[in-house]
């Protein structure tokens, strides 16, 4: 199992159909891969749900929020957590705040589209893109494969 956590901007760039990231983080979220469990701060979580809301009404900002609560798993982010962000040496405040998440859930990654925001980022965490999973969880399908045949 890969157990990561996601910047809330990829999830929001997904949902506004922008660029890119849109159609890889969809696909992700639509057919949720079996070996990965998804982590998102619970910040996060709100900026999602207030983007959502604005859509068009706040039912569908209710049908979008559940239907992502059935596949992230929603990181607290306390006091505690934001005394010990505001140590880290990062240039953007909410990469701290889920670095220190991703240490205290002893999630294996973050995932993000913005790797330089985690430029300084101290000790063992890995930073991947979106298409860096993609390959990650592939290969884990792999070796999940070769090991039951």
């Amino acid at each position: 199992m890969i157990k990561i956590i996601f910047d809330a901007d990829i999830i929001l760039e997904a949902l506004m159909n922008r660029n890119d990231f849109g159609e890889e983080v969809s696909k992700l979220l639509d057919r949720t891969h079996p070996l990965i469990q998804m982590h998102i701060t619970d910040i996060g979580w709100q900026k999602i749900y207030a983007y959502a809301s604005r859509l068009r009404n706040n039912k569908i900002a209710e049908v979008v929020v559940d239907w992502l609560q059935e596949k992230i798993k929603i990181c607290p982010v306390d006091q505690t957590i934001l005394q010990q962000a505001r140590s880290l040496p990062l240039k953007d405040f909410e990469s701290a705040v889920e670095l220190i998440c991703a240490s205290y859930e002893e999630l294996d990654a973050i995932v993000t589209h913005n790797l330089d925001d985690f430029a300084e980022a101290p000790g063992k965490y890995r930073v991947w893109s979106v298409a860096e999973l993609w390959v990650r969880a592939n290969l884990e399908s792999q070796l999940q494969a070769v090991r039951y045949s």
